[in-house]
């Protein structure tokens, strides 16, 4: 199995992309994996790590855009019952990427070369 039939099989139909978009986020993952493992070839031990990573990539985009989900409290006063909710912020895709590697930094570091 390849990356894309994992991710085609896990992920929901609703959450499904195109497979123009599915192939960029399978490269812009995979590029992150061979960065981070200072690499030019992705092992086939990392098959499912990748495609977690990618199912990751794709549910955190359709929950940052979801216009239905409300912010997280930010302060609650209870004379008079005030709640405060802090707007969420759209984070770059820089910072969820490199949040993403740093979340399967445990599985990646076994397949991580020193670069002198």
């Amino acid at each position: 199995m390849d990356v894309f039939e994992i991710v085609k099989a896990k992920l929901p139909a609703e959450l499904l992309p195109s497979d123009t978009v599915l192939a960029m986020d399978v490269a812009e993952v995979g590029q992150s994996i061979l960065t981070y493992c200072n690499r030019s070839d992705i092992p086939k031990e990392l098959v499912f790590t990748h495609a977690n990573m990618v199912i990751d990539l794709i549910t955190g985009n359709a929950r940052r855009s979801d216009k239905d989900s409300s912010g997280t409290v930010k302060s609650i006063k209870e004379g008079d019952t005030t709640v405060t909710l802090e707007a969420s912020r759209a984070s770059s895709r820089e910072a969820h990427m490199e949040a993403l590697v740093f979340d399967y930094a445990s599985q990646l570091n076994r397949y991580r070369k020193l670069r002198w």
